[in-house]
């Protein structure tokens, strides 16, 4: 993930997680500030590390699946050995202005018939090649998530799902490839992509004998390990980012949702939000700052204090636009506070005036599948540290959807769902309906106490 590394162990024959180890993930200072780089080979040892310790302990495994950060790349050599930072999801380069006014990312959309955008593989890849910052040595360019199954299996080649293909930019969802005329066009090596694959397979094994299976997309393997009933759910998914995702079964992007790749012919219709969960971060910085400011060491966790404080508030609510890092399509958009009065601007209604706005914005993605007639969804699945520490968020999305919100008993739901895509793979299950059978819900939401169903 963005902020974190997590390995879980989940029990094929119920589905019960059995142990949970993570670690921070390995960022890298940048002199360029729409620079975001993480270290490929610290977070690979990270991953060997934890792997090895649980199977140590544990000793017999069926199998690995992988999953990571779906958008950002790293250059590998012939070896499979990366010979660059990972340029996360996060990374701007491709926001940059050329020198006829327009930024890289802009002149990418008029050859693309889908959204390419900072932070998407192929637009950053499009910006070294551009200002020649690509690493010599690089034969072939691929996710994290790539780079880890294939070192855990000793392979000198990355291999991309589609569910991390649909990620790169310039992906054709009905021919489940790439473009590769326009990728010439636009001068991008087709070369320089690993071999695409739309199915389940084993890339190799450990040295122990474990399959390791190959790597699908953060977001489907979110969705894969939440949602039990995947054409009558929509799943939300707050972290650092946060987004809105539901089954089609035609590629047909609605509004500012993107049709991506997911399992056995279907696709995702996502809506993502950059700044998500961590606007209720900033907010918490901000408070921070105010206890410093008046003289207090401050320091320890305000979140607890600040869901204490979040009120249901019918009159004269903040409204909050909670885009401080911009949308895709315009990064340079920003946030705003707006309905201030001298009765309303205090820390409860900042608070619920945050929450609010957090939700509306994904609400807000979600109104053209709404509008276009009646979806029949009967629950919303919740998942994420950023709604399962969070009573009023809980609240606050439910209402807002007007559905039961359902959390999954398990945490870490893409490293779930990435355990669930193996047992697939190697076998185990016949299809990912199958697998998803194992997924369980809490027992109690908001909805039900208040009788709404």
């Amino acid at each position: 993930g963005t902020t974190k590394i997590c390995a879980l162990i989940m029990d094929e024959a119920d589905g019960a997680v059995l142990e949970t180890r993570s670690a921070n993930n390995a960022f890298l200072p940048s002199v360029h500030p729409w620079e975001r780089k993480q270290d490929p080979e610290c977070i690979f040892g990270i991953v060997r590390e934890l792997v090895s310790e649980l199977i140590k302990k544990y000793q017999s495994f069926r199998c690995i699946g992988v999953t990571g950060q779906m958008h950002g790349i790293l250059y590998v050599d012939s070896s499979g050995r990366a010979v660059s930072p990972l340029y996360t999801w996060q990374d701007l380069s491709a926001s940059l202005i050329r020198e006829n006014r327009e930024s890289y990312a802009g002149y990418l959309a008029k050859f693309s018939s889908g959204l390419i955008a900072p932070g998407y593989g192929l637009a950053t890849c499009f910006f070294h090649l551009s200002v020649k910052e690509a690493p010599p040595g690089a034969v072939k360019l691929c996710t994290i998530g790539d780079y880890i199954a294939m070192r855990l299996c000793a392979s000198s080649l990355p291999v991309m799902h589609t569910t991390n293909a649909g990620g790169m930019g310039f992906f054709d969802l009905l021919r489940s490839s790439f473009d590769v005329n326009t990728l010439e066009t636009i001068g991008i090596d087709p070369f320089l992509l690993p071999r695409t694959v739309s199915g389940g397979e084993v890339l190799g094994e450990t040295t122990g004998g474990i399959p390791v299976c190959i790597s699908i997309g953060d977001n489907q393997a979110s969705f894969l390990g939440s949602v039990r009933d995947s054409s009558g759910s929509i799943l939300i998914n707050i972290g650092t980012g946060s987004q809105i995702s539901l089954v089609s079964s035609v590629p047909v992007s609605r509004g500012a949702l993107e049709a991506r790749p997911f399992f056995e012919d279907q696709f995702l219709l996502v809506g993502a939000s950059l700044c998500g969960g961590r606007a209720y971060a900033i907010l918490e910085e901000f408070f921070q700052g105010v206890l410093k400011m008046a003289g207090s060491p401050g320091g320890h966790s305000l979140y607890d204090v600040m869901d204490a404080l979040a009120e249901e508030i019918s009159e004269e609510p903040l409204i909050v636009n909670t885009l401080f890092a911009g949308t895709r399509e315009e990064p340079s958009l920003r946030g705003s506070i707006q309905n201030i009065s001298e009765n309303n601007f205090t820390p409860a209604y900042l608070i619920t005036g945050f929450l609010n706005g957090m939700v509306q914005e994904l609400y807000s993605l979600y109104l053209p599948v709404r509008e276009g007639g009646k979806p029949g969804y009967k629950q919303l699945v919740g998942a994420g540290n950023g709604i399962r520490k969070s009573k009023p968020l809980k609240r606050v999305l439910s209402r807002k959807f007007d559905l039961p919100l359902e959390i999954p008993v398990h945490c870490e739901e893409a490293a779930y769902g990435a355990a669930l895509f193996a047992l697939v793979c190697t076998g185990y299950f016949k299809s990912i309906s199958d697998a998803q059978n194992l997924i369980h819900y809490e027992e109690s939401d908001d909805f039900r106490k208040r009788g709404l169903r």
